[in-house]
């Protein structure tokens, strides 16, 4: 198998949030970041131990980048039955709880359509 990256953008707030996902053999590994300092926030795993799927998540001090990498972890995980790694980094200065919520509805639609475009290659 090849390594294959496909690449997913959209807006929060006017900056451009954008998400890669490699495909590693089975597995996968999503990189989230934007806003407008990108960086690495934390890192989370999905894996299989004995049947049942594990998550293990690092999040550096001061940092809430876990929402998102743990939601892109756990999701993909169980649309592709794979170990998926997901490392998230976006950042806002203030962007407020209405800005959050935006930051998050954009994230979920980047996740939306990973999902969308997985199902299809999964059905063919």
């Amino acid at each position: 198998r090849t390594v294959r990256r496909v690449t997913y953008t959209r807006e929060a707030l006017g900056y451009p949030i954008m998400a890669e996902l490699t495909y590693l053999g089975d597995c996968l590994l999503v990189h989230i970041s934007g806003g407008v300092s990108p960086h690495i926030g934390s890192v989370s795993t999905v894996y299989f131990d004995d049947g049942k799927t594990e998550l293990k998540t690092l999040l550096l001090p001061h940092h809430r980048d876990d929402v998102v990498s743990e939601r892109f972890a756990v999701e993909l995980s169980k649309r592709t039955r794979s170990t998926v790694t997901a490392v998230c980094g976006i950042h806002y200065d203030n962007p407020g709880r209405e800005g959050i919520a935006a930051i998050v509805e954009c994230t979920d639609g980047i996740l939306e359509d990973m999902l969308r475009d997985l199902s299809t290659q999964l059905n063919n």
